[in-house]
């Protein structure tokens, strides 16, 4: 998720625990400590972009970096405020600032590696977008009203728990809506006799009712969107063709390796005459929602000429951004 909306969990969930010890310096820890997995982006520079796909949302968001730092940070403002409170206390409340980022990037489609160092295995249930206007607006809504609540004021601790209650609410509401899409695109496919092997179904910014599926076949993709406010009878399905044969030639390549376990098994394969290859991580879901699947950002290569520098993500397109019209984005949203 984006840092504001990390911040704010992280701000919420220490409260919880912290608010009536430290009051509104709680918030303050909180949303620093619940931004620190994401620090990582600052090892950005000693990686060239491939690498670092492996590197974010690896060992600073790992379950046992949560337990690291919540014991030494619980440790360390334990003897800050000289010991007139439960350690144990501190080192909780860092854990759940600090172990709720983790939790709350893995229901994204970019997806979390928990076990990191000892599993680089990406976790993902692929339930909420980055960019969820509605989960960062109850965290905010409560956040600020702990702020501006004085510290005496009762019903400071209820405020925090509901804001908290509001949003996981929200977030369960996620995993239902991709339910009811999910069971949408496996009727859409059979009732239109496409065989496939395995069934993607991603959110699209700023909502959860919008949902791209994507199903994987030997040659190719399907995609399609399916809105909870859909007025169309029938989803409707655009087929990608996918060069799969070629990733036998250049999986073992260490750069390529990288970016196929991004795509988490559906890579979409782009070969010209020449050997020039294109490879895009279609699992978030074409940019546009009507015509043909539109992409960005493919790695691209040679597969005559597979060193390192000559292996790049390419970012010369003109789009920037998940989608390429946000007007048509809210037209599908409607049903339309």
């Amino acid at each position: 998720m984006d840092s504001l909306t990390q911040g704010l969990l992280g701000a919420a969930t220490f409260a919880v625990i912290k608010d009536k010890e430290i009051g509104k310096k709680s918030l303050l820890i909180g949303a620093v400590a619940g931004t620190i997995p994401d620090l990582d982006v600052f090892l950005a520079p000693f990686f060239n972009d491939i690498e670092f796909l492996t590197v974010h949302r690896s060992v600073s968001h790992s379950i046992i970096l949560a337990i690291i730092l919540s014991v030494l940070l619980g440790a360390i403002f334990h003897r800050i405020y000289k010991q007139q409170q439960s350690q144990s206390k501190w080192m909780f409340a860092f854990f759940l600032a600090i172990m709720t980022h983790s939790l709350l990037d893995w229901c994204t489609t970019y997806g979390t590696k928990l076990f990191s160092p000892f599993s680089g295995h990406l976790f993902s249930t692929n339930n909420i977008h980055v960019f969820e206007p509605i989960y960062t607006s109850i965290l905010l809504i409560g956040v600020i009203g702990l702020l501006i609540k004085k510290q005496s004021a009762l019903g400071r601790q209820r405020l925090v728990n509901l804001t908290l209650l509001f949003s996981t609410l929200y977030l369960s509401w996620t995993f239902i809506s991709k339910g009811i899409a999910n069971h949408h695109f496996v009727e859409g496919l059979e009732k239109q006799h496409i065989a496939y092997e395995k069934l993607i179904v991603s959110p699209t910014p700023l909502n959860s009712i919008l949902w791209h599926g994507i199903a994987k076949t030997e040659n190719g993709y399907y995609f399609g969107t399916y809105s909870l406010f859909d007025k169309r009878e029938n989803i409707v399905f655009s087929f990608e063709e996918s060069s799969n044969a070629v990733i036998e030639e250049i999986k073992e390549n260490r750069l390529v390796k990288y970016y196929l376990e991004y795509t988490q098994d559906f890579p979409l394969v782009r070969l010209d005459d020449n050997g020039n290859i294109q490879i895009y991580a279609i699992k978030y879901g074409p940019i546009n929602y009507f015509g043909r699947p539109e992409f960005v950002y493919p790695l691209s290569l040679n597969v005559k000429t597979l060193a390192d520098e000559n292996i790049e993500i390419d970012y010369s397109g003109k789009q920037r951004g998940p989608v390429k019209n946000y007007r048509k984005l809210l037209r599908r949203i409607k049903g339309i």
